[in-house]
């Protein structure tokens, strides 16, 4: 039950006739309330929405897959699991970003202010004027990835997108560390700035002509099991809305496991997962089971972006 107030104003004019002539009019405002009862009754909205009403709003390739069906009931959670929504207020900003390049982002100290010119004969240089700079990223085994070098202050920040001569050197699951080495001037001691220890539970890349996304098989699933891991499943999320991206363009999944019961498992379980999220069936999709390679034990999505 509900109830609400309903206000009513009227105004009256009310005019006197004094003889021929008229009096000014006289403006009064009368408020009352008044109360009733409103019964709000909770009914089924009608199934039969015509179809033509329907397909608009529908992704692209999910009526056919609709009508290619047998027919029947669908319940909450498999209606839930069809809707496409677009509200940013949805998906945006997510908790976690899909990491991506650049990897590492070192921005380079400023000079100090107000800087002092001194003009004495063998008056040591300007700040700058014989500065040289190392940028380093090493891996957990003090192994040098890479090594970036300069002789005057940049003024964009120092970045490193994991590759080195066409090769992408990072992987999943293993940290990496980065310094900054400033030499002023020959005679003083160089500065050491450590930049934050990375950690990356998925990678996103480029190589050749296709798109790489690559999840550790330690952090994507629950431990020897072949279902998603709660705390990457929202990395898993964002692939799907890359291949919704990318619709078209035939991609593969790639399981590397010692343990190829295990990987068969996952395999099938994404064969499962990919139909019920693009609507295709399962054995359009190519999943592989391979013994762990170069990369180790993870699982990559390659996407083939350029035919």
């Amino acid at each position: 039950m509900n109830k609400y107030i309903r206000s009513v104003m009227i105004s009256f004019i009310m005019v006197s006739f004094l003889g021929e002539g008229f009096s000014a009019p006289l403006d009064m405002t009368i408020k009352g309330k008044a109360r009733d009862k409103v019964t709000i009754e909770r009914v089924v909205p009608e199934a039969d929405v015509p179809l033509k009403n329907v397909i608009p709003f529908s992704r692209l390739g999910q009526t056919d897959w609709i009508l290619s069906e047998e027919l029947g009931y669908l319940g909450e959670e498999k209606q839930i699991s069809m809707m496409n929504v677009r509200s940013p207020k949805v998906y945006k900003p997510s908790m976690i970003q899909f990491p991506k390049p650049p990897y590492f982002v070192q921005t380079y100290p400023p000079p100090p202010e107000p800087i002092i010119v001194d003009r004495r004969p063998k008056a040591p240089p300007l700040p700058g004027e014989q500065e040289r700079w190392t940028f380093i990223v090493i891996d957990q085994n003090n192994k040098l990835l890479k090594k970036i070098e300069g002789n005057t202050p940049p003024v964009e920040p120092i970045q490193w997108d994991g590759m080195s001569r066409g090769r992408f050197l990072l992987r999943t699951d293993e940290i990496y560390s980065s310094i900054l080495i400033i030499q002023e001037n020959p005679d003083t001691p160089p500065k050491h700035i450590v930049g934050e220890p990375v950690w990356l539970p998925a990678l996103r890349y480029l190589k050749n002509n296709n798109l790489m996304f690559e999840f550790s098989n330690k952090r994507v699933y629950n431990e020897q099991r072949s279902d998603f891991s709660p705390a990457l499943q929202v990395l898993v999320d964002q692939l799907m809305n890359a291949l919704r991206k990318h619709e078209g363009a035939p991609f593969t999944v790639k399981v590397y496991g010692r343990d190829l019961e295990l990987a068969q498992q996952r395999a099938k379980m994404w064969r499962a997962f990919l139909e019920r999220n693009l609507l295709r069936h399962a054995e359009e999709f190519k999943v592989q089971v391979s013994p762990p390679g170069e990369r180790g034990e993870v699982t990559q999505v390659v996407v083939a972006v350029t035919r």
